[in-house]
């Protein structure tokens, strides 16, 4: 037996988490910034994927991995040719503040919501 008959191709794989990557990274300073609205060129997020060594990579492969990768849907909300739209997870389930005063005096509310939160920025 030999050993590529074993081996899996992960350049794929590799690919992906790539674009996860420098995905994230966009994500995580518009978070940070409080940036509104959370989009983005198409243009500038093809050279944040371009610098993690995937020169070859376009607009087809961005929209095709989106479909092809299950972290995309958590970072990802919406990919046009122009621009891309973020998920920022600042959609929170507290929109008033009747609603955050009941959160502060009840400790189960709160608990909730912070896990409804670590939902909404899980990636898999």
């Amino acid at each position: 037996m030999r050993f590529l008959e074993f081996a899996e191709d992960t350049s794929s794989d590799d690919e992906h988490a790539k674009v996860v990557t420098a995905l994230s990274l966009i994500q995580d300073h518009i978070r940070k910034n409080d940036l509104s609205p959370a989009e983005v060129s198409t243009q500038t997020v093809l050279r944040f994927i371009h610098n993690t060594g995937l020169q070859g990579f376009s607009y087809e492969n961005l929209v095709s991995t989106n479909s092809a990768e299950p972290a995309m849907k958590n970072i990802v909300k919406n990919i046009t040719k122009d621009k891309v739209t973020f998920n920022t997870g600042n959609s929170s389930s507290i929109s008033n503040s009747d609603e955050l005063k009941t959160a502060v005096n009840n400790p189960e509310q709160t608990v909730s919501n912070m896990a409804k939160s670590a939902m909404l920025r899980r990636q898999d």
